[in-house]
Formats: C-alpha cells, sequence, structure tokens
C-alpha cells in the first residue's frame, strides 16, 4: 500500500491556502480553535496530540494522522507508545482502523528520517 504522508500535508496544505482566502475569519477561528484545545492546561499538549492521532486513526483521517504523528514526534513519543495507543482506536473503530494503524506505522517511519 503507496502512502506518501509529506505529499498528503503538502496537498492538503496547499488545499487549505484556497480556503483561508476564500472564508479567512471562518478559517482563522477553526485555527484559534485549534490552538485552545491543544494547548496544555490540566492534560499537557503532549498527551492531547496522541489523543489526536487515535481520534484520528479511529475517525480514518489520512491527512490527520501525519499532522499528528509529527506532533507526537516532535513530543518524544515513541514509535511503540503511539502504535499501542492507536490500537486502542481498532477497539473504538474495528478491523477497519487496522488500515489506518499501518498508516500510523508509515508516517512514523517517513517523518522518522
Amino acid at each position: 500500500m503507496e502512502y506518501d504522508a509529506q505529499k498528503i500535508l503538502s496537498q492538503f496544505n496547499e488545499a487549505m491556502v484556497d480556503i483561508r482566502k476564500a472564508v479567512p475569519k471562518e478559517y482563522e477561528a477553526f485555527i484559534k480553535e485549534k490552538e485552545v484545545i491543544l494547548a496544555s492546561g490540566k492534560v499537557p499538549e503532549k498527551t492531547k496530540w496522541l489523543l489526536l492521532l487515535v481520534a484520528s486513526t479511529t475517525q480514518k483521517c489520512p491527512v490527520c494522522i501525519p499532522r499528528a504523528v509529527r506532533h507526537c514526534l516532535d513530543a518524544g513519543w515513541t514509535k511503540e507508545e503511539m502504535l499501542e495507543a492507536c490500537m486502542v482506536a481498532v477497539l473504538v473503530g474495528g478491523s477497519s482502523a487496522m488500515t489506518y494503524v499501518s498508516l500510523v506505522d508509515k508516517a512514523i517511519e517517513q517523518m522518522k528520517k
């Protein structure tokens, strides 16, 4: 299965430029909301990114996965910790979520370089 995490992120970022131009107020509200929610509070930011990775796997979002993987790697999560956490997504999302755990694994390998 071919999966290029960097290419997916690049294409997504290009699309966001158009959306930002078309609806700048709404786009900025979305970005601000994301920043507020992901900031450390009672739950550390590092943990929130791991939670976002698990949610991305459950929701089967091929764009969300590499972004969450990048932040998890930057925060110091290991491959093993990320994959173990993502196995929880399989409990919720069923066996089809396992396909997205494999995308997490690919994204980790591609982004560790």
